[in-house]
């Protein structure tokens, strides 16, 4: 996965933000509608020695409040998983990469991450989604997102 660093990735809990694409590549909408949304994700690592169920961690996108905490999924030890922003069924697939998919039929990620720092707060079960730092355990900012490109945390 190419990466251009955003900052140094780091966490208090199980889980670590450790990539994002903010922008999916080419359009967001095409005749009126949107497409591509699982091009849109960020990157969470497991960095236990455990598996763990990322059910209930709250991704908090701080230039919005769209509060869907992410689905029941077991991650194992040592392991990430892309985060996508639209539909489909989670899994892991026959490279070894894990699939989490949150179910939005529009893209949430902000391509402009000026406006706040940071852009994204991954919150541990419970936290609310307010754009608040209470319960984050890991971040990531970008700035202006380029175009299909993935950014280190």
């Amino acid at each position: 996965m190419p990466a251009v660093p955003a900052h140094a990735a780091k966490t208090t809990g199980d889980l670590m933000v450790t990539h994002v694409r903010p922008n999916a590549a080419g359009a967001d909408v095409k005749n009126g509608k949107q497409i591509n949304l699982n091009d849109e994700f960020f990157v969470i690592k497991n960095v236990t020695k455990k598996t763990v169920n990322v059910g209930g961690y709250v991704p908090d996108i701080t230039t919005n409040t769209y509060g869907r905490a992410l689905p029941a999924y077991k991650l194992p030890a040592g392991a990430t998983a892309r985060v996508h922003t639209g539909t489909g069924k989670n899994h892991k697939d026959s490279k070894g990469v894990h699939h989490i998919y949150r179910g939005y039929a529009r893209h949430v990620l902000p391509n402009d991450g000026r406006s706040k720092t940071p852009n994204l707060r991954l919150k541990k079960p419970g936290s609310k989604d307010n754009n608040a730092a209470a319960g984050t355990i890991s971040s990531c900012s970008w700035n202006v997102a380029a175009n299909g490109k993935t950014y280190t945390c």
